[in-house]
């Protein structure tokens, strides 16, 4: 049985715990919100609020800019965010934790402002960034065949390999450092490459055009910039022309007399040979097959009219074939009008 020594250590006991818990629940009364979320949290009493605008993309003239705020030592939801755009201020994108802005470009510089405030309109900080637009440039060539005084256009042909070029236009960045993916007929055909400018291909199908298009983008992937081209793919041809002297004149017609000698130079273009002479020409004249007076380049004919040739017109028709490329050929004619 417990003696009255006992009794006094419980009874001491028990008041000294009631007087431990009363004490924590007048603290309770004291400061309500002492165990509640602290809306303060993650700030730091000892640093400066401030904020950073990152670019998330920015492409050609005309696309859509993104950007994004990124705050330190802000209370978004208790902050008012207020964007500019070239001083404008842009209402339906300001207001409480906006972070997001974009916009679409209209000219090669805009400047975008962001200035943070509390829900009483004190400022507490802004920042401003530079936004730019981009642009790429294509050019192309191939390898298919044109006379080296050719003033016009190389055009590629089925069989033809075709070489692009991409030139970036985008601010501080060297184009060896951009992210280059290529497609040819909407497919990818080189996807994420670094320093990827050139690319090439080989036309294998008898098409009028090819579209090519580039993606190039920076390592950060905030400048992307698309272009596209379509290439025209033509069969080749021939183009045949007068000889007088040393000028040449194409035309669809001449006119001769009988007993005399006319010269015809058939240019090749777009075929896969080094030079001229590697086609294999036929010339027939009024359905007959004519044979050069003399000439000894298989592209030029000298044609004699016959002395008893009476007036009228008849067709000069010359066909020319690759050897080596089998189903490559081209052919073309010219009316003659033999008067007396």
């Amino acid at each position: 049985m417990l003696n009255r020594f006992s009794y006094k250590i419980i009874i001491l006991a028990i008041i000294t715990t009631a007087i431990f818990y009363g004490e924590n629940a007048y603290a309770q009364l004291e400061n309500p919100l002492s165990d509640a979320i602290d809306i303060n949290a993650g700030l730091d009493e000892f640093s400066a609020p401030s904020v950073e605008i990152n670019i998330l993309y920015s492409g050609a003239l005309g696309s859509t800019a993104q950007l994004t705020a990124q705050t330190d030592n802000i209370d978004n939801y208790s902050s008012l965010f207020e964007w500019y755009l070239d001083d404008q201020l842009i209402i339906p994108q300001s207001g409480r934790a906006k972070t997001g802005f974009s916009f679409q470009t209209s000219k090669p510089q805009h400047l975008a402002r962001l200035v943070i405030s509390d829900l009483n309109k004190k400022k507490i900080t802004e920042n401003t960034v530079s936004i730019g637009s981009y642009d790429v440039s294509l050019v192309w060539q191939t390898n298919s065949f044109s006379p080296l005084d050719y003033e016009g256009r190389t055009m590629p042909s089925v069989g033809s390999r075709i070489v692009v070029t991409a030139i970036p236009e985008i601010r501080n960045e060297d184009p060896e450092n951009l992210i280059y993916t290529w497609y040819v007929n909407s497919e990818s055909q080189v996807r994420g490459v670094l320093g990827e400018q050139t690319f090439s291909f080989l036309v294998t199908k008898n098409v009028t055009f090819i579209p090519v298009m580039v993606e190039v983008s920076n390592l950060s992937q905030s400048v992307t910039v698309r272009k596209g081209i379509s290439i025209p793919i033509i069969r080749p041809t021939l183009t045949l022309y007068q000889k007088q002297g040393q000028k040449l004149s194409a035309g669809n017609a001449t006119f001769a007399l009988p007993g005399s000698q006319i010269s015809f130079y058939a240019q090749p273009f777009y075929f896969h040979i080094n030079k001229a002479a590697d086609l294999v020409y036929k010339w027939s004249f009024a359905g007959k097959e004519a044979v050069s007076a003399g000439s000894e380049d298989a592209n030029l004919l000298i044609l004699t009219i016959p002395q008893t040739s009476g007036a009228g017109r008849s067709m000069l028709e010359v066909r020319a074939e690759n050897p080596r490329v089998l189903g490559e050929w081209a052919k073309t004619e010219m009316e003659i009008n033999i008067i007396k």
